[in-house]
């Protein structure tokens, strides 16, 4: 095996420790918002009641849903979910529970094409819940460490295949080591087409929980492929079969066409499924993630080729190699600027522009990361360029010292070229982590939304939670205490108005019974746009007094 074969080795097997020991921060993109029941809540009675679980984004039951099951394992519901304003995943319970513990099950898939699943208990009645019923781990980390490297390897293969197809078509200089370079091509697409099945198979394990049985279900799998994910493998299949081909023609135009269009639609494919389909606006996002996918091809397959190009050539063929060299720099140089373009606004799009954001999520420091990483290849490159491509690009003088110096430039070229490339296929490994991993906007919002304000007043103070403060269906809770702590009864029901002055909204107005001392909880789709609301709260503590209470609640998107 050849030093370059085993650096790029090296680099994939770092590349794929990296995804497994990455898989369980790598969680799904839809998050849970809120749930009715809430999480632990226990219920006085349940008698034909509904269950539901509020995700940040849009989600789809496809062949997962939501269900019920007791603490034997037996299914309450009945049988069937739906999604309602698109966020919101309900179930029906079949008659009236027992008094005991419950165990709500949900698996939908995400907007942005991810399978998302979890659990959640509730109880019936006084007796406290039984935390054993959860379910136990399950196999989806296996299936979600096939998803990833098979991503991870469907990246990298797709993305040298179309790069180096292209290297062959417009920058090299067609000499007899082109079919050398071929093969890198042809293994490239085939190695993305079979890593394509991988994702198909953890996509419909992770949707069903079945696993690989779900694999050989034509419902599951046409459910899976009916999605973007379909189109997007669909348009990589056109694409791979482009710039495979165009290795085989020997007409330069029809091949410099297959390896152009087919690796553009190898790029564009991986926008069709992800985060850009999801990132606002979208159309910005959609058009940023093909450039950047089409300048890491470029890149990428530029440098594999080069290495290749100077392995096989040695210093005394600088006339044959040196306008490969100039064409790469030319190329890779723009090349570099469109990513550096395209990666700003993918992060801007993704944080929200926010530096906490990208700080302090998972997303945002894997994005920091590859920020890094990249202008380490960048300076790299940058070397090269001003140094040793000119150097190397101008014929050595027919003396012993410039020859041996133009030799050592040419081992120099080759040693940082490898080191490009292996730095490129570590940061293709973040990529393939990022695209499981929520974008910071999402993931800071999550975690930062919910909304808790407490008050004083006359009897004592009340607290005000809202859940999870983002437009669409909330839960908010007032709970009224004395000076001690201790819930105090009030009244026996509440006014709550929900008013955004700065928008022209006028109050909307409701009643809301007390659900225990001094307590009172209503779910509803009142916070309908985005804004700070006035949340007033009213009980009557007497014939002829009334306490109201003001809050000023900030909602998000």
């Amino acid at each position: 095996m050849s030093r370059t074969a085993r650096q790029l080795v090296a680099g994939f097997a770092i590349l794929v420790g990296v995804l497994v020991l990455g898989t369980g921060i790598a969680s799904a993109h839809a998050t849970v918002e809120s749930s009715s029941p809430t999480d632990g809540e226990s219920l006085a009675a349940c008698l034909s009641c509904e269950v539901s679980v509020t995700f940040n984004e849009a989600v789809s039951t496809l062949s997962g849903g939501l269900s019920v099951l007791n603490a034997d394992g037996n299914h309450v519901d009945t049988g069937t979910s739906h999604v309602t304003n698109s966020r919101t995943v309900v179930t029906n319970i079949d008659g009236t529970l027992a008094d005991g513990t419950y165990v709500a099950t949900y698996r939908v898939l995400s907007a942005d094409g991810h399978p998302v699943s979890g659990s959640f208990l509730f109880g019936v009645g006084s007796g406290s819940l039984d935390r054993s019923a959860l379910p136990g781990a399950s196999g989806d980390r296996l299936w979600n460490i096939i998803g990833g490297i098979s991503r991870s390897i469907m990246y990298l293969a797709a993305l040298l295949a179309a790069g180096v197809a292209f290297f062959l078509a417009f920058i090299h200089d067609h000499s007899a080591d082109r079919w050398r370079i071929v093969p890198v091509v042809r293994i490239g697409s085939i190695v993305a087409l079979l890593s394509a099945i991988g994702i198909v198979m953890s996509q419909a394990a992770l949707l069903t929980g079945k696993g690989a049985s779900a694999v050989t279900d034509t419902n599951v799998l046409r459910d899976v492929l009916n999605q973007n994910l379909g189109w997007s493998l669909a348009l990589l299949m056109i694409g791979l079969a482009g710039v495979h081909l165009s290795t085989d023609i020997t007409n330069k135009i029809a091949s410099q066409s297959l390896a152009l269009y087919g690796g553009l639609a190898v790029t564009v494919s991986f926008a069709v499924w992800g985060h850009a389909t999801e990132l606002s606006p979208r159309v910005v996002s959609l058009i940023a993630d093909a450039i950047h996918a089409t300048a890491a091809a470029l890149w990428l397959g530029g440098l594999v080729g080069l290495v290749m190009v100077l392995t096989l050539r040695n210093a005394d063929s600088v006339r044959s190699t040196a306008g490969i060299i100039g064409r790469f720099s030319r190329m890779a140089f723009w090349s570099v600027i469109a990513l550096a373009v395209a990666g700003l606004t993918l992060t801007i799009t993704g944080s929200n522009a926010s530096l906490h954001s990208l700080v302090t999520t998972t997303w945002g420091q894997l994005v920091l990361a590859k920020i890094g990483l990249t202008l380490l290849v960048v300076l790299i490159a940058a070397w090269n360029r001003r140094t040793l491509v000119p150097a190397l690009t101008t014929p050595p003088q027919a003396d012993a010292d410039d020859a041996a110096e133009h030799a050592v430039r040419w081992a120099t070229l080759l040693r940082t070229v490898r080191a490009e490339a292996l730095i490129l296929v570590v940061i293709v490994g973040l990529t393939a982590l990022l695209v499981n991993t929520p974008p910071a906007r999402t993931a800071a919002v999550t975690t930062t939304a919910r909304v808790a304000i407490t008050k004083r007043v006359d009897t004592g103070s009340v607290e005000l939670t809202v859940d999870p403060a983002i437009v669409g269906r909330n839960t908010v809770e007032a709970r009224y205490t004395d000076g001690t702590g201790q819930p105090l009864n009030v009244a026996n029901s509440m006014t709550i108005e929900f008013s955004q002055p700065a928008a022209g909204l006028e109050p909307i107005t409701r009643q809301v019974p007390s659900t225990g001392p001094g307590n009172f909880v209503i779910e509803g789709n009142e916070l309908s746009i985005p804004g700070t609301w006035t949340v007033t709260i009213a009980v009557r503590t007497g014939d002829f007094t009334e306490q109201r209470t003001s809050f000023e609640v900030p909602v998000h998107r």
